[in-house]
């Protein structure tokens, strides 16, 4: 009598073996999505946890935004903006924010596997960070914004550094660049938006919503009251409803230091 074999043949072998590869092909990127989605979604509750921060903070303090400010540079402000800190300088926003965040790891991305390292309120690189502030903001009051819907505050950072001097970059504002974060990918001393989520970024506006954007639509969004900041570092960088659209953008007024004489070729053409 014949006993019966049960063994798996060498070719029944191999077409189980390529069915998992084919399975594994399909299957592994989909998984890693869906991971990315979940680490996504994560950082944009983040963001909406900076915006509403933000929002907390400029309800404390005369309806104006925190000073911006960089690792490199000390925060002055022009304007006589109240921030809820003595620490001098610098005066940097997620210090300023931390008093309503109470939780520093609302400014790390899980995606990010490299967040800057940044100074806590006594100077020291003990923060972990991965979003940039608008570098537009400083001091501005919620009143001089036409469309603060439309307008983006915080966003994923991504930092590029080029020419013959990368330390010197300065990671903790958007540099927008003619209404497009990513305008100028190379440009020294500048920080741009990162698209580490699929392609897009989260973003938190001026009213406090957040929600993630496809990169090539960021430069879609309002520039502040549709003024362009076409220079790398403008001595004042706000726009205002009251002075044309822009102020601080153009001829230097000699009477007042903070002032410039809006120059026609430049405000008011732009609406990204």
């Amino acid at each position: 009598m014949r006993r019966s074999q049960n063994a798996f043949t060498l070719i029944e072998l191999l077409v189980v073996v390529a069915i998992i590869a084919i399975l594994t092909a399909i299957l592994f990127p989909v998984f890693a999505q869906a991971r990315e989605k979940a680490r996504s979604t994560s950082c944009l509750s983040n963001t909406k946890q900076l915006g509403t921060a933000a929002q907390m903070y400029v309800q404390d303090y005369d309806e104006k935004l925190f000073f911006r400010a960089s690792n490199a540079t000390p925060s002055i402000s022009r304007s006589g903006a109240i921030v809820p800190t003595t620490f001098q300088p610098p005066v940097l926003w997620w210090n300023a924010l931390s008093p309503y965040t109470k939780n520093r790891q609302i400014l790390v991305c899980s995606s990010d596997t490299a967040p800057t390292l940044s100074k806590d309120l006594d100077g020291k690189l003990t923060v972990k960070r991965s979003y940039i502030a608008i570098r537009a903001a400083e001091a501005l009051a919620l009143a001089q914004l036409e469309k603060p819907t439309e307008i983006i505050i915080f966003t994923d950072k991504w930092d590029k550094s080029a020419g013959p001097n990368p330390s010197a970059i300065s990671d903790s504002w958007i540099e927008p660049m003619s209404g497009d974060f990513n305008y100028y990918p190379t440009y020294r001393r500048m920080a741009i938006a990162g698209d580490r989520h699929m392609e897009g970024t989260n973003c938190t506006f001026f009213d406090g919503h957040a929600k993630w954007m496809k990169a090539g639509a960021i430069g879609a969004s309002k520039e502040l009251t549709g003024c362009s900041l076409i220079n790398s570092y403008p001595i004042a960088d706000m726009c205002d409803k009251g002075n044309l659209g822009c102020a601080n953008i153009g001829t230097p007024d000699d009477t007042d230091p903070n002032h410039s004489i809006p120059d026609a070729n430049i405000c008011n053409t732009f609406d990204w």
